[in-house]
């Protein structure tokens, strides 16, 4: 891997990686549990696909990265990784989420959490995911039930308002 700022031609690979984004989100929506290969659009911009995943995983824009022997690498995207090509999308879901549980005292199951389009299951799960990784979040199981519950932080944040995911990461 490289270091930070250490990429041959910065410029280059910020372009490869805005178009690998939009192109694992447009899949993403289609296919959320699926690895995408990204080997043609790192191709196209006359990148080895390895170099441009090792810069966007180390950006926090990809998951779950596969590097095959013939060179392909596939991966998934991550919340990060949408907002840094549709932070409106991202936004949208986070006032969902956080919104729905502030609204709702705080405290909610997961089921009426997810009652949306199924669509948009996945992308909810994955912010859920990293709502509790963050620690704005937590799930409980009570009995036969999941349930999300705001911690401090979360309050905090639902009180203040929406911000983007990524400053919400670094709160």
């Amino acid at each position: 891997m490289y270091l930070e700022g250490d990429y041959p031609h910065t410029m280059a690979i910020e372009r490869a990686s805005k178009d690998t984004l939009r192109y694992l989100l447009s899949e993403y929506l289609k296919g959320p549990a699926v690895a995408y290969n990204i080997a043609s659009v790192a191709k196209r911009h006359n990148i080895p696909p390895a170099t441009l995943s090792d810069y966007m995983l180390e950006n926090g824009w990809i998951r779950d990265r596969w590097i095959y022997q013939n060179g392909d690498v596939a991966c998934k995207i991550t919340i990060k990784g949408i907002e840094e090509v549709d932070p409106v999308y991202v936004r949208t879901k986070l006032r969902q989420v956080i919104g729905g549980l502030g609204e709702s005292g705080g405290r909610r199951e997961l089921t009426e959490l997810l009652e949306i389009k199924i669509s948009e299951y996945s992308i909810t799960m994955d912010i859920v995911k990293q709502l509790e990784s963050i620690g704005f979040i937590r799930i409980l199981h009570p009995e036969s039930s999941i349930v999300i519950e705001l911690t401090e932080a979360g309050w905090k944040y639902y009180e203040k308002g929406s911000r983007t995911f990524f400053t919400l990461m670094s709160y």
